[in-house]
């Protein structure tokens, strides 16, 4: 079950040069700030991409696209296609929890196969706690990179994107943080419980196996215990937003008027782009598929809830972030960016 292989090894066009970057020690964190030297010089309001890399990768990962979007956002600029007042671009990236530079443990990156029996807990609290961790350097990015009292850029709008499990914690950026405004979500998923009970019956673990039905004995057993479920259940957006929906994908009518309010509540105003591989078996689009569904429908339906959401499956693609993949989600990123929308203050 491990991603061994980078699922961005394909993403970026050779032809599009390097962009510059610095490297910041923010609260511990060290921190890479690309595009500020490609900002264009009569600009003031700058929006913010935070790229959140796959498991078992590193912030460099994230180099690529970085470049891919803040090139084609400056050639949208110089074009003057970019709408008024001018906005430039940077994008950052930094080590999820126990990857790169703040790697602890390489065992509790791996998976139940890899010989990790705390997979579940592992993989959940990582990514929760880089969301955590999108949140804090976005409070203090700004005081870092333009601390010159004649500066006059200011940060002024928040997007994030995210690959593998950078895609999970894309999720849980985008539905707990108010000032992260817009969403692209590659090969992530919103359901962690699904995920991890496909993972337990395609490793045949023993809590798995041992009842019957199978899998009746999972939830709460040492491999995805109480604590978890009861996380899972606060920050995960499926456990938080829609628990207990079944395969038909028809919730009750008061859980899906909770669900409305939940939607409402956390992502009101906000947009948000998923991108799944139809042929990926590492994050299979059928665990996230009952939340995804509940979502389009409500969002459709109810337009008072003013959000937008977009869902595409590429057929044949795997666990990877194809370029057709990443051509859409530039042209998406430089769409939003075009539209406005200032993010939210917040007390975070």
């Amino acid at each position: 079950m491990a991603a061994t292989t980078n699922p961005l090894h394909s993403t970026h066009p050779a032809s599009i040069p390097p962009i510059s970057n610095q490297r910041f020690a923010i609260a511990g964190i060290l921190t890479t700030v690309y595009g500020i030297s490609e900002l264009p010089s009569s600009v003031e309001s700058v929006a913010c991409l935070w790229l959140l890399h796959p498991r078992l990768q590193t912030q460099e990962t994230m180099a690529p696209i970085a470049a891919q979007m803040i090139r084609a956002w400056n050639e949208r600029v110089t074009e003057g296609r970019t709408g008024r007042p001018l906005k430039g671009l940077i994008a950052v990236s930094f080590d999820q929890r126990n990857h790169g530079s703040r790697e602890v443990d390489a065992r509790a990156n791996m998976a139940w196969r890899e010989n990790n029996p705390r997979h579940a807990q592992d993989m959940f609290s990582c990514y929760h706690g880089t969301s955590l961790d999108a949140s804090l350097l976005l409070t203090h990015l700004q005081s870092y990179i333009f601390s010159s009292a004649s500066s006059p850029c200011r940060l002024t709008q928040h997007l994030v994107l995210g690959v593998s499990l950078g895609g999970h914690a894309a999720w849980h950026c985008i539905l707990h943080d108010p000032r992260i405004t817009a969403a692209v979500v590659t090969i992530g998923t919103p359901d962690y419980t699904r995920l991890m009970a496909h993972r337990a019956a395609k490793s045949k673990l023993k809590t798995w196996t041992s009842t019957s039905p199978p899998g009746a004995g999972f939830f709460g057993s040492e491999d995805f215990p109480r604590a978890l479920i009861d996380a899972v259940a606060r920050y995960d957006p499926a456990g938080l937003l829609l628990p207990g929906i079944d395969e038909n994908f028809k919730p009750a009518q008061e859980d899906l008027q909770r669900f409305k309010e939940l939607v409402l509540q956390h992502l009101g105003g906000k947009k948000i782009l998923n991108l799944s591989g139809g042929a990926d078996k590492l994050v299979p689009y059928a665990v996230g598929e009952p939340f995804l569904k509940t979502l389009k429908q409500v969002t459709q339906e109810d337009r008072e809830l003013n959000v937008e959401f977009e869902d595409v499956i590429y057929d044949g693609t795997g666990h990877t972030m194809s370029p057709p993949m990443a051509e859409k989600a530039v042209r998406w990123v430089c769409d939003v960016l075009s539209k406005g929308g200032e993010t939210k203050e917040s007390k975070i």
